[in-house]
């Protein structure tokens, strides 16, 4: 082919779109009810014609959705965002996404979430943070193995406690994270919040972490109409991020997101509740200024009073590079919803209180574990680089704390709960699957966990068809559990925080970037010391 023609065939190409137009990044996410309906978003460079053609057969795509296509913030080129919707609950669906002029992404699937059901279901997601690298450590690098890592447990979605990237303004960094994002979120759901180093340019829409991900909208009452805050339900439970880092308005800071949230949780109940966001509520703050105090953004006030009345199983939260887990706390039930200290109401007593975690640790620097220090009322501090494995199954629920590369990828922590003693049918399901069973009975006589409450009964776990018998009221023991309605009943007991790996008194350095496990004493001080003057020099809320 001569010289002339290849101009032309290449020029002829470029105007077709097929080579700037690819499509690159695809992503999962939910904006709409999980067990009938997905969100497919995807990067081109150029505009193009834009669709995601799906089915439940490998490479036969018996439906067509047109995507909307967005002129993002220069650099990001054009977002398009597909919703899949009319899906059947517990189903796999593969689809591509892109354009006949531009190609189409190589085949993915999904899984579709289970029918919902109040008090009976099964649900396995992870949780990550904190992942971006630092600007003098490095260590983001480690974000994709680290996913990668909480991915082989096959999760049915993915939380993420935000700080994605060192500085939201810079497009570049944005693209290195979605390359290193997109080999997993193209499956699994990525429901990320979002951080201090997150944000701009701007807010609302128009900030680059907005158009990136397609996440549902705060809507109603005291709702934002972004997608800064927004909850989505799956099984048995709900999911609720905040956002820690803008709308801090009401007559204290963040009454606002705090009254919607009570909106949400009243008007969605579920037996199992979880509320995530960027900053603790409740963590350590050590020497040299190296990790960010409790209560940074003035928000407890606002927000435990309502983590309290619903009785909000975990918060969980980042924002400081490593692992921590509080006892159970009810700082609002004590009268002193303010308190930037946590307070236990006993170790396994997860029937009174609330379990708070600060998990920053999926890829960021981590702060060495010589500054944990003695902190009132916590369970366990670590500085390996982490997830945590959450995985429901009816009223009973487990959370391991996975250590994670370039650490060891075994269980450091572990915590069961277990709410009343209900009936579900079919065999256990460690996911998005499931068979039907009848509706459960609640709570029995006492004990240490949260009281079961009466269910109302119904369907089956997870992905089952077959309708069950209605729930008596638990008898007496535990404290009530504001959503499942009926009386209070008694949970069974549970088991503490069993971990496997260093105990907390454990000396030693811990002073860990990407590839080491350990260094001498003077390290740790120059480390915490340039650590700390790193951060000094980090974008601040």
């Amino acid at each position: 082919m001569s010289r002339v023609r290849l101009s032309v065939f290449f020029a002829s190409m470029l105007v077709a779109g097929s080579v700037v137009a690819a499509p690159e990044y695809a992503r999962l996410s939910y904006t709409a009810d999980p067990q009938t309906s997905m969100a497919v978003t995807w990067n081109t460079t150029t505009a193009s014609a834009a669709e995601v053609q799906y089915g439940t057969a490998s490479g036969a795509y018996t439906k067509t959705v047109t995507a909307k296509s967005t002129q993002a913030n220069a650099g990001l080129g054009y977002i398009h965002e597909a919703e899949l919707t009319g899906l059947t609950p517990s189903t796999k669906y593969f689809y591509i996404a892109g354009s006949t002029a531009g190609g189409f992404t190589t085949e993915a699937s999904f899984t579709t979430g289970p029918a919902a059901d109040p008090s009976c279901g099964s649900a396995k997601f992870a949780f990550l943070a904190d992942n971006r690298p630092d600007p003098i450590f490095g260590g983001g690098d480690n974000w994709p193995q680290i996913m990668a890592q909480a991915a082989a447990h096959k999760p049915a979605f993915m939380l993420n406690g935000g700080d994605l990237v060192i500085d939201g303004d810079k497009i570049d960094q944005w693209l290195k994270l979605l390359g290193w994002t997109s080999p997993v979120a193209k499956t699994i759901p990525f429901m990320p919040s979002m951080g201090n180093h997150d944000t701009g340019p701007g807010s609302g829409d128009g900030a680059n972490y907005n158009q990136i991900f397609a996440l549902p909208r705060s809507t109603g009452a005291k709702g934002s109409n972004t997608e800064d805050y927004y909850f989505f339900t799956y099984a048995n439970a709900i999911f609720v991020s905040l956002s820690t880092d803008s709308f801090k308005g009401g007559t204290i800071p963040f009454a606002d997101q705090a009254a919607w949230l009570d909106t949400v949780l009243t008007q969605n109940p579920k037996k199992w509740k979880f509320v995530y966001f960027h900053k603790p509520i409740y963590t350590t703050k050590s020497s040299f200024s190296i990790s960010h105090p409790p209560n940074e953004a003035n928000q407890n006030a606002a927000l435990v009073p309502i983590f309290d009345k619903h009785h909000v199983d975990a918060v969980l939260t980042s924002h400081n590079h490593w692992y921590e887990r509080f006892e159970p706390s009810a700082c609002a039930t004590k009268g002193t919803p303010g308190s930037a200290n946590a307070c236990s109401v006993g170790a396994t007593n997860f029937a009174g209180g609330t379990v708070y975690y600060v998990s920053g640790g999926a890829g960021a620097f981590t702060i060495p574990k010589l500054f944990c220090g003695s902190t009132a009322g916590r369970a366990k501090c670590s500085d390996e680089h982490h997830y945590l494995l959450v995985d429901i199954q009816n009223d009973t629920m487990k959370i391991e704390t996975w250590g994670a590369n370039p650490q060891p990828n075994t269980v450091i922590d572990s915590i069961t709960i277990k709410k009343g003693t209900e009936v579900c049918g079919g065999p256990p399901d460690g996911g998005v699957g499931g068979t039907g069973g009848s509706g459960g009975s609640t709570g029995g006589s006492g004990g240490a966990t949260t009281g079961g409450g009466g269910s109302s009964g119904g369907s089956a776990g997870s992905g089952g068809s077959a309708a069950g018998a209605g729930g008596s009221a638990g008898t007496a023991g535990g404290a009530p559990d504001a959503s499942a309605g009926g009386s209070p009943g008694g949970g069974g007991s549970s088991s503490g925080g069993g971990s496997s790996g260093e105990s907390e008194d454990d000396g030693g350095c811990g002073c860990r970037a990407a590839g080491s496990t350990s260094a001498p004493a003077a390290w740790v001080v120059l480390s915490g010391l340039a650590f700390a003057a790193a951060r000094r020099r980090r974008r601040r809320a």
